[in-house]
C-alpha cells in the first residue's frame, strides 16, 4: 500500500549514526494546511524535542506572516505609516518577493489576490522598497498577501534552526501543505502525480530521485479555485492580467531553497509553459516539471526523471471513475491536532477486506501499539501482515489543500491487482486517535455498473464531512 499525492519520500541510506530511528509527525490545521515532519535521531525524547521546537518557530513566524490574523505582525505593517521598520524575517521575504517580482516580469506579485480590483499598470510598478536596516517605504496601499513565499521561507527557517541546534538529526524532512523542505545524505525518491487524479492512493505520474539539501514546491489550481459554468477556475491570478491561470494544471520546482521553489512555482504557473521553462533554464540548480492544460508535461532540461514524461492519461473519464470518497478530519477545538489513524476499504458480501484504499498507520515506535485501535481493519490476519511490513506514513507534497481534507478512490480492482465482480459491498471507514475517540461508518455499496450520485454520509467527531460518488469504469458498462 502507498500513499501518493504529488509526491512521497522514503531513505534509501543508512544514516551514519550506529543507532538511529527514523521519527515521523503529523498535524493538521498548521498554518491552515497539513504537517508533516520526518526525521533520523537517536531516540524518542530528542525526536520530540525537535518536534516541540518544530511548532513553536511555524508558531512565531505565522506571528509575521499571517495575513489572516489582525495581530500579526504583516497585517498591523499595513495599516502603519508609509515608512516603518520592520522585523527581519518580514524585511527578508519582502526582499525576496520583490527579487521574484522583478525576475519574473511581474508574474509573481504580492498584491495578486487584489488584482481584479486593481489596475495591472498599477501592479507593474514596485509596491514598497526595503532599505538595509529594514526599513520598508510603501509605493501604494494595495493589501498584501505572502502566501506564495512565506512558507518556503518557514520551511528554511526550521531546517536552519533545526540543523543548528540538533546535531544528532541527520535526516531532516518537513512538509507544510505540499511544499517540502529537507537536509541529510539519504537518498530519497519523489513520486509526482496527476493533478487531475489527486486521491490520496493515486499512482504518481512520473518518479524523480535526487540527494542532498533539497527543496520542493509544487503549485497548482485543482485543489483550490472556483467552478464557473462547468469549467474550473484557478485561484492563482496572473497580476499582468487579473485573469485566472488556464495554461498550467501544475507546477513542481525543485531548488536549494524552498523559499524560492515555492515562488518559482507560482511564478512559472502564471508564466505558462515556453516563459516558464524559459525562466528555470535561466537559473543553475533549479528544475520544474510542468503539467499542462493539454495534459502534456513539459520538463526542464535537468529534470532529474527516473522514467519517460510524456503526456497525462486523456482518457478523462477512466480517470474520473470509479468510487471517490471524500472526506474531512475534524478539528478539535478549531486548533491544530495530530493526524489520526485511518482505514478506508471495501468489504464483500461475507465481510472479507477485498481492496484497502487508503490506511495511515505508523509502523515505527509508538506507533505498531495503537495500530489495533482499527478494530475492525486490525482483526483480518491478512490486513495485518500488509501493515507489519510496509510504512503507511510517508511525506507527501502536492498542491496546497484545506486543512484535513483528502480523498481516496477505488479503481475497480481487488487488492491483488484483479478486476472486482460486480455485486454487493461494504464501504469502510475507520478512525482511531491516540488517546482519543474511535469511529467507524459502514456503507452498502451496490457497485453493479449503474453510477451513485454523489452523497454525503453521517459525520461523526472524527469525521466532519464524508461523500461519495461512484462512476461506473468503462469495463463495467
Amino acid at each position: 500500500m502507498r500513499i501518493f499525492l504529488a509526491l512521497y519520500f522514503y531513505s534509501l541510506t543508512s544514516t551514519s549514526f550506529l543507532i538511529a530511528d527514523e521519527f515521523n509527525f503529523l498535524h493538521e490545521n498548521v498554518l491552515g494546511t497539513s504537517l508533516e515532519i520526518s526525521m533520523v535521531t537517536d531516540g524518542a525524547q530528542s525526536a520530540e524535542k525537535v518536534e516541540s521546537l518544530t511548532l513553536l518557530e511555524i508558531d512565531r513566524l505565522a506571528s509575521v506572516f499571517s495575513s489572516h490574523d489582525s495581530a500579526s505582525e504583516l497585517s498591523q505593517w499595513q495599516r502603519g505609516t508609509k515608512d516603518k521598520r520592520v522585523s527581519q524575517d518580514l524585511a527578508e521575504v519582502l526582499r525576496q518577493a520583490e527579487i521574484w517580482r522583478s525576475r519574473s516580469d511581474g508574474a509573481f506579485d504580492v498584491r495578486a489576490s487584489t488584482t481584479a480590483q486593481s489596475s495591472a499598470i498599477t501592479l507593474r510598478k514596485a509596491p514598497y522598497r526595503v532599505a538595509d536596516d529594514n526599513l520598508v517605504t510603501r509605493y501604494d496601499r494595495q493589501p498584501i498577501t505572502l502566501d506564495a513565499i512565506a512558507k518556503g521561507y518557514i520551511l528554511d527557517s526550521v531546517c536552519i534552526m533545526v540543523k543548528e541546534r540538533f546535531g544528532n538529526v541527520s535526516d531532516f524532512s518537513i512538509n507544510i501543505g505540499g511544499d517540502v523542505r529537507r537536509f541529510g545524505t539519504a537518498l530519497f525518491r519523489i513520486g509526482i502525480t496527476d493533478p487531475l487524479t489527486p486521491s490520496e492512493n493515486a499512482m504518481p505520474l512520473t518518479v524523480i530521485e535526487t540527494q542532498g539539501d533539497t527543496a520542493v514546491a509544487t503549485s497548482g489550481g485543482y485543489r483550490r479555485g472556483d467552478i464557473v459554468d462547468g469549467r474550473r477556475h484557478s485561484h492563482i491570478i496572473d497580476p499582468r492580467t487579473a485573469d485566472s491561470v488556464v495554461d498550467v494544471l501544475s507546477a513542481t520546482v525543485i531548488a536549494p531553497k524552498a523559499i524560492d521553489a515555492d515562488a518559482a512555482a507560482t511564478a512559472i504557473s502564471v508564466l505558462g509553459h515556453e516563459e516558464g521553462l524559459a525562466l528555470i533554464e535561466s537559473m543553475p540548480q533549479y528544475e520544474c516539471l510542468l503539467v499542462l492544460s493539454n495534459h502534456h508535461v513539459a520538463t526542464s532540461s535537468g529534470w532529474p526523471t527516473l522514467q519517460d514524461d510524456n503526456e497525462v492519461d486523456e482518457e478523462d473519464d477512466k480517470m474520473k471513475s470509479g468510487l471517490i470518497v471524500n472526506f474531512t478530519l475534524n478539528r478539535p477545538n478549531g486548533s491544530r491536532y495530530r493526524r489520526p489513524y485511518v482505514a478506508i476499504w471495501l468489504e464483500d458480501s461475507d465481510g472479507f477486506p477485498v481492496k484497502t484504499a487508503l490506511l495511515w498507520l505508523q509502523v515505527e515506535q509508538p506507533g505498531p501499539r495503537w495500530h489495533r485501535d482499527l478494530t475492525r481493519w486490525y482483526r483480518n490476519d491478512r490486513m495485518r501482515k500488509v501493515v507489519e511490513k510496509t510504512n503507511m506514513i510517508g511525506t507527501i507534497s502536492g498542491a496546497t489543500r484545506g486543512p484535513g481534507e483528502y480523498q481516496a478512490r477505488f479503481d475497480g480492482t481487488d487488492n491483488e491487482g484483479n478486476k472486482l465482480e460486480n455485486g454487493k459491498y461494504t464501504l469502510c471507514l475507520e478512525v482511531a486517535r491516540e488517546h482519543g475517540t474511535y469511529q467507524i461508518i459502514r456503507e452498502p455499496i451496490a457497485l453493479d455498473g449503474n453510477p451513485i450520485a454523489k452523497k454525503s454520509l453521517k459525520s461523526n467527531i472524527e469525521l466532519s464531512s464524508v461523500n461519495i460518488e461512484y462512476v461506473p469504469i468503462a469495463d463495467d458498462q
